[in-house]
């Protein structure tokens, strides 16, 4: 979808291309020397481990975009997690860029890149997955966590979903019976019967009919962020065991860089992903990991520097902060880890 908020990019204009694919929506922002904007387009995920057409949402969405410019960047989900498929990616990557200046990363490599601006930190990203991605001064990366729902994820909006869910049945079953009254709490969020065995039913129904059921469970975390809000205690241990899973992450990246660091204040840590909408877990974070520092730049900023590198350009602390306006214009419905970090800390 190309946003009409800015004009068709000129190729008569020096330019760098930085894509963030990830599994539900991929954006792409065209940036001129002065650290100005000249298009913005989103589309549909293309997470080449889970999506079939991520070669063709790449295509329709890079190409319109790409005459004249000097370097791309790409960010895409999964990528780094199988070495014999990332040739495919890279060919086709090779494929959409003119001039074949490129650089391809994970996502949450350049998500990270961003927080930072190309500095050292740890990036703590938790939606439906939850990973952390740090980088040292020596630009040495690391990453703790981020195995997907079956074998990891700890601390994410599945993983508290699913815990909230397993507590549910726990609850009617007789197993957990003191949960019996946040179970009815959920049901009656979810407009399930809260007896049984019409809420096994209901519950079951339901995942069977979701056309996306990790995505679904997800969404339960934040039902059970209100009920904790609402003073719900089982709503609030889980919610605490999320964060204790995601501080976990952020300090076992900071020991990975410990011995070069001897003598030196910890990491700083940043974050994004809808689990930080939940004041209780940055809270709970805060205490466990310190405050958290906000990104200088959105996921998309992370690819822009190093397209920026790529192409030559003079990058300095004032180009990234007139970058960091320029793209404070794009569209709510992108929304920025920035603007997520700054209501966190009001």
């Amino acid at each position: 979808m190309h946003d009409p908020a800015f004009p068709a990019p000129s190729s008569s204009v020096p330019a760098i291309l930085a894509v963030d694919g990830g599994g539900t929506k991929t954006a792409a922002v065209r940036i001129g020397q002065d650290a100005s904007v000249q298009a913005y387009q989103t589309t549909g995920g293309s997470n080449p481990f889970d999506q079939s057409g991520w070669q063709e949402v790449l295509t329709d969405l890079v190409t319109p975009m790409s005459e004249g410019v000097l370097a791309f960047a790409f960010g895409l989900a999964g990528y780094g997690e199988n070495r014999a498929f990332g040739e495919t990616i890279r060919t086709h990557l090779h494929s959409l860029c003119p001039n074949g200046v490129f650089t391809l990363s994970n996502d949450v490599d350049m998500a990270c890149n961003g927080a930072f601006a190309e500095g050292a930190g740890v990036l703590l990203l938790s939606g439906t997955g939850a990973i952390a991605w740090a980088r040292n001064a020596l630009g040495q990366t690391t990453r703790v966590g981020g195995w997907g729902s079956t074998f990891g994820d700890e601390g994410s909006a599945y993983w508290i979903g699913r815990k909230a869910l397993q507590l549910l049945c726990q609850a009617f079953d007789g197993r957990a019976p003191d949960a019996v009254p946040f179970a009815r709490r959920l049901c009656a969020h979810m407009g399930w019967a809260d007896t049984n065995p019409a809420a096994m039913d209901a519950l079951l129904g339901w995942h069977a009919a979701q056309a996306r059921p990790r995505s679904a469970v997800a969404q339960c975390a934040r039902l059970v962020d209100t009920l904790a809000e609402e003073g719900c205690p089982q709503a609030l241990a889980l919610l605490k065991a999320a964060a204790v899973e995601l501080a976990r992450c952020v300090q076992t990246a900071r020991a990975h860089f410990e011995p070069d660091t001897v003598g030196m204040a910890p990491l700083p840590w940043s974050y994004a992903g809808s689990v930080f909408n939940s004041r209780l877990i940055r809270t709970e974070l805060a205490t466990l990991c310190g405050t958290p520092q906000p990104p200088r730049l959105p996921p998309l900023g992370g690819g822009i520097l190093r397209a920026a590198r790529q192409a030559g350009w003079r990058i300095d602390s004032d180009w990234i902060s007139t970058l960091a306006e320029n793209l404070q214009t794009l569209p709510a419905t992108h929304p920025l880890p920035a603007r997520q970090a700054e209501k966190a800390g009001s």
